[in-house]
């Protein structure tokens, strides 16, 4: 058992296969200088900080490849099978990180908007509109009246009762995104 060294980190081979890439793939990044930092004095691999770099100089637009599975007798025992299983989970984490990460750059270029917040600013708005509409009688009725030669006061309570009955009629419309019938207050 003397072949083993003891080693800071991890092989350039160890390595690959988490990442699911050939160790020559590896071997070419750390010539390219593109894992400096990660790589021990003694030739291992500091994994963290080798995920880390290589992920930061690598185009998320490409497509990775999934090793292809082994058919040797570790496989059919069933161990290797929980490499994959593993290297699976690390890529269903990577994918929902990446995820997260569009969804937080869509809120920094403002794109999108809380379902929430946006359900509390249809509420404001619809008390908004309905308080104006009750008070559209007394502000307008006097100016109408004098267009239409009319009574102002019997204009303003004419007009008073019929924008309620409106009002009372779009209560029972749903809002867009469920944020509750037009005349509910939150």
């Amino acid at each position: 058992m003397g072949g083993r060294k003891n080693r800071d980190g991890i092989s350039l081979a160890a390595f690959a296969r988490e990442m699911g890439v050939t160790p020559n793939a590896v071997r070419q990044r750390v010539q390219r200088g593109s894992l400096a930092g990660s790589i021990f004095p003694d030739g291992s691999v500091d994994a963290v900080a080798a995920r880390v770099q290589w992920f930061a100089n690598s185009n998320p637009n490409q497509a990775r490849r999934k090793p292809t599975p082994k058919t040797s007798k570790l496989f059919q025992a069933g161990e290797e099978a929980a490499d994959t299983s593993e290297y699976d989970l690390k890529v269903e984490r990577m994918q929902v990180d990446l995820e997260a990460a569009k969804i937080n750059l869509e809120r920094l270029k403002e794109t999108t908007v809380d379902k929430e917040e946006a359900r509390r600013a249809i509420r404001s708005l619809m008390r908004v509109f309905r308080a104006a509409m009750l008070n559209f009688a007394n502000r307008y009725a006097s100016d109408i009246a004098a267009v239409v030669e009319a009574d102002p006061v019997q204009l303003a309570g004419t007009l008073e009762e019929h924008m309620r009955l409106a009002l009372g009629e779009l209560a029972k419309t749903r809002a867009p995104m469920d944020a509750g019938a037009f005349g509910e207050s939150a």
